[in-house]
């Protein structure tokens, strides 16, 4: 499949440089942000008696991080942690699946939190806690987002091939749900001139329930010139489950139906109906100070066209080599047993890349 390697800007294209402005404007927000814009009031009790003042971030994968005013940011292990005490209001995970939601003060016993909501105290064992996140609920909208950015370039002189990439996620958490929504660009150029292009638009709301229960609706916009796909639209609603929710592992899986609508680089039109299972596994490795593998896949077996399967895959091995700074190496793998006439079924590589989370 030949492709030119000069061509307009797609709607894709235009819609991912959108949002590519709005993550540069969202971290500018917050690089600025002043040292009174942010309450460094926690206090972090350890097991050793020593206490660190700062503002916590968030508990992930036993570690929690802790931004301070003379130490920039920390992690500590949870299982060195005694106690906390925080005025900001907090969504608790528990690692049987049940939330609590409160600010933190001083328990009264030792190795638990004692969380305060409208002047209710439920202690809870600092064992028994899987994620800790503020939830911001009086700041503005900026500073309630966070999510990461990356970029990288590969290139290799035997072949003469370059590869570009950029990607970003963006997350807002809220008592009883999340909003997620990002991009992924990745551009090859050949001295052949049979460029190709990789591009995803996504965003997804999910709705936390009791037991570890969650419900998911989310949409995406695709171009994949590997696969002879120009334009894919594709809307699901599927029900999923934590199966494991602790302080280092992760592990989700979920099922429900999809509605695709694409169209091929020979101007083919189709709109089908899906079926949708998808898993993700979230495993933390190492600390010096973060290290994370992360490899989710997804299942799209065709309702409406009989025969068709699409799948797609990811691995990410992630290191934060400072805190915010982070190195990724991804692998990822695309599958479409009917994609356009004289179109490649499979697409995969590797990809190296240095982002910041914000």
């Amino acid at each position: 499949m030949n492709i030119r390697r000069k061509r307009k800007l797609s709607p894709i294209d235009a819609s991912i440089l959108f949002v590519g402005c709005i993550v540069a404007l969202s971290m500018s927000e917050r690089v600025h942000a002043t040292d009174e814009e942010d309450s460094y009031t926690d206090i972090v009790y350890l097991t050793n008696g020593d206490r660190i003042t700062g503002n916590i971030k968030e508990l992930d994968r036993g570690k929690l991080r802790l931004r301070t005013r003379t130490m920039d940011t920390i992690y500590i292990n949870w299982v060195n942690i005694q106690s906390i005490e925080s005025d900001k209001y907090q969504r608790i995970a528990k690692t049987d699946g049940s939330f609590v939601y409160g600010r933190l003060q001083q328990s009264e016993r030792l190795g638990e939190l004692a969380v305060v909501d409208d002047g209710e105290v439920v202690d809870v064992p600092v064992e028994k806690i899987a994620t800790l996140r503020a939830l911001r609920v009086n700041e503005s909208l900026w500073a309630r987002l966070e999510g990461d950015i990356k970029a990288g370039a590969d290139y290799k002189k035997a072949t003469d091939i370059l590869n570009v990439n950029v990607a970003s996620n963006i997350r807002l958490r809220e008592q009883a749900y999340e909003i997620g929504f990002g991009f992924d660009w990745n551009e090859t150029q050949r001295t052949d001139g049979n460029d190709a292009s990789r591009a995803q638009l996504f965003g997804d709301y999910t709705r936390l329930k009791d037991n570890r229960w969650f419900w998911k609706a989310s949409g995406t916009l695709e171009r994949n010139d590997e696969l002879g796909l120009k334009l894919r639209t594709l809307a699901s609603g599927s029900v999923g489950r934590y199966l494991l929710q602790t302080s280092t592992v992760r592990w989700e899986i979920n099922g429900g139906v999809a509605a695709n609508a694409e169209e091929d680089v020979n101007n083919t039109q189709v709109v089908s109906a899906e079926g949708l299972a998808s898993s993700s596994f979230d495993v933390f490795i190492l600390s010096v100070p973060v290290t994370r593998l992360t490899a989710a896949v997804n299942l799209f077996p065709s309702i409406t066209e009989k025969g068709r399967f699409r799948s797609n895959a990811n691995l990410t091995l992630r290191h934060e080599f400072v805190p915010d700074l982070f190195l990724d190496l991804q692998v990822y793998n695309t599958y479409d047993s009917r994609p356009a006439e004289g179109s490649q079924k499979r697409d995969y590589g590797i990809i190296t890349s240095i982002g910041a989370t914000f």
